[in-house]
């Protein structure tokens, strides 16, 4: 077991553990029979909403909408209440059935437990009366206690992911927390309403409150389809630029592997290592405007075929930048052709002109091309491309980053 997983349990199981202490140390009163019903129909709309949970755009969590059931919970009945209902009745069928690790379900369990203990111990302070919400003097305890729920919630799921993907946290919470919270603010005004409304005429009427819930989830749901089909598109289109060359198969996804792990050795922040692999994915894009008896050639280019072939790089460049997502990482492509000395293509930049993605890029697609058999040239070993590549430092490529590349062919791509 390494030193990160074991730094993953430990925080997984303190979690835990103390939840099920804020648990067992807060139990609800269950002798008046009126309450305890409306505490199981809470319980019902909570368990229904968790049929509406999204998961994380990176890693396993998920979020669920029905946080405004829980806090309706605690406000009417009471922080155990709010706290059993939010720990129980959020335990999913593959909880249940043990398709989920028992650490991680004690894991939500005890975070839920928490969230909603600070919930309570906020609200209380703030001077929110349990039992019901006073109009308006209430509202402004309710709002901030719920935004200390959600905060606190987001950042123990988010530590959590970030040890179990060994990525840093400020990542995670880029990828799932910062877009989402909005949505989540969004239900506070819903919640206390919900309030106002179960203390008036009971929680079953909170079904009815059901559907903007669900339209919630439905547009959180979209924005990650968008994000699945926008990455599986760029996926499929440098399949299909491959494609028209047999002889690279496989080598924009090869290129977009190498250069993450390229950006990663080099402590690149995590957003920028996912857009250079998204721009390396589509390096060559623009090979699409160059004509198959060219890019299909397997003896020397003449003088003008060589000039129409350089002409992909700008190509491709041009199709990133009217992609909005991806249309920062244009020069990356534009300059991927560029040396270390100053005698690529197509501006001659040299050094530290070349911008750092397009420098990384190259290597990765320059070891990838030295590896594989192309019909000019039987492939070289690893070994042989370490060498190679050591032999360019300086002249084709940034040196600092042929030292990375090193490193990571030994930890990554020799291992395998």
């Amino acid at each position: 077991m390494t030193r990160k997983s074991k730094l993953t349990d430990l925080y997984i199981w303190a979690v835990a553990l103390t939840g099920l202490l804020v648990l067992f140390t807060n139990i609800p009163d269950f002798q008046n029979p009126r309450k305890t019903l409306d505490m199981v129909v809470l319980a019902f709309l909570v368990a229904l909403g968790e049929m509406a949970s999204v998961p994380f755009v990176r890693g396993r969590g998920t979020v669920s909408v029905s946080t405004p059931v829980i806090y309706t919970a605690g406000v009417l009945y009471g922080p155990a209440a709010g706290i059993w209902i939010s720990s129980l009745a959020t335990l999913r069928k593959k909880d249940l059935q043990l398709k989920v690790p028992l650490p991680i379900v004690l894991f939500n369990r005890g975070m839920l437990a928490i969230c909603m203990e600070l919930f309570a111990m906020t609200y209380r302070l703030m001077g929110g009366q349990f039992g019901g919400l006073s109009f308006p003097e209430g509202v402004v305890p309710f709002l901030v206690a719920a935004s200390v729920y959600t905060l606190a919630n987001a950042v123990l799921t988010s530590v959590a992911v970030s040890l179990q993907l060994q990525i840093s946290l400020a990542s995670v919470w880029k990828s799932n927390v910062i877009w989402l919270l909005p949505n989540l603010f969004a239900l506070f005004p819903l919640g206390a309403l919900m309030v106002l409304v179960a203390q008036q005429a009971g929680p079953l009427v909170l079904l009815l409150f059901y559907m903007p819930l669900l339209v919630t989830k439905y547009s959180l749901e979209k924005y990650i389809e968008l994000r699945d089909v926008y990455n599986e598109m760029a996926a499929a289109l440098s399949t299909a630029i491959d494609a028209r060359d047999s002889y690279t198969h496989g080598h924009s996804e090869r290129v977009a592997e190498y250069a993450a792990l390229l950006a990663k050795e080099l402590k690149l922040p995590d957003e920028q290592v996912e857009m250079i692999r998204y721009v390396a994915l589509l390096h060559d894009v623009g090979k699409v405007g160059i004509r198959d008896s060219i890019l299909k050639k397997q003896g020397s280019f003449t003088y003008d075929e060589y000039e129409e072939m350089k002409k992909h790089a700008e190509i491709g460049a041009d199709i990133l930048k009217v992609m909005k997502s991806l249309a920062k990482g244009q020069d990356w492509v534009r300059y991927h052709h560029e040396r270390w000395d100053g005698t690529g293509f197509p501006k001659k930049l040299r050094g530290e002109e070349i911008p750092l993605g397009a420098r990384i890029i190259a290597c990765a697609d320059s070891f990838d091309a030295m590896t594989t058999d192309r019909p000019y040239k039987e492939k070289m070993s690893f070994e042989e491309a370490k060498k190679e590549l050591l032999r360019c430092s300086g002249s084709q490529f940034d040196p600092k980053v042929v030292e990375a590349m090193i490193r990571v062919i030994d930890k990554h791509i020799l291992r395998k």
